[in-house]
């Protein structure tokens, strides 16, 4: 029963997360029009993407996001991470509450010999702008594929402490499976 209600949890933030940044072709919050046209499972990460025509031209996304909701009603808390292709190559983005507080190593990624990548940046520790490009992107990337599990360890808006651990098994076929989708449609 716990596994159903998490996993319910899970649909129901994902639902919410895509909703909340969903927004129309004049950058209005709504309901997106976008169409899913590929979605697989990896672990907990999901390798999905969309389409929906823009000014007469079809635009493509192709994304892996994990939504954590970590604490139901009342105290609703949650953080997402999604990989896009920018601009630029490819941008990991975590999506933080205002008001999250981390330990100073306590955005990192554990390998089987401890830690193998952290992060301090202010931005990422305090629940502001947490987004990743160019080669610190692909470094981190590439640390998840090398690591064992994500570790986050904050005081989360409501001043609970929490100590997140999201498994990496799995991320390396996301990621295989994202980079294949997003080379099929050109993007």
């Amino acid at each position: 029963m716990r596994h159903f209600i998490s996993a319910l949890a899970t649909i129901v933030a994902t639902a919410l997360a895509s909703s909340a940044t969903a927004q129309d072709l004049d950058g209005n919050d709504t309901a997106s029009n976008w169409k899913v046209t590929h979605f697989e499972q990896f672990g907990i990460y999901l390798s999905s993407c969309d389409e929906r025509m823009e000014n007469g031209v079809l635009a493509q996304r192709c994304y892996v996001r994990y939504v954590d909701v970590f604490s139901p009603r009342p105290d609703f808390a949650a953080q997402f991470f999604f990989v896009v292709n920018g601009k630029n190559g490819v941008e990991v983005d975590f999506g933080l509450e205002a008001g999250t507080l981390f330990n100073p190593n306590g955005f990192r990624i554990e390998g089987t010999e401890g830690d193998i990548w952290k992060t301090r940046r202010v931005g990422c520790l305090t629940g502001l702008s947490c987004t990743f490009n160019g080669e610190d992107a692909t470094e981190l990337l590439q640390a998840m594929q090398d690591g064992t599990a994500f570790r986050f360890t904050f005081r989360d808006r409501h001043g609970k402490s929490q100590d997140l651990t999201w498994p990496l098994a799995g991320f390396s076929d996301a990621m295989a499976d994202f980079s294949a989708q997003s080379e099929q449609r050109g993007i």
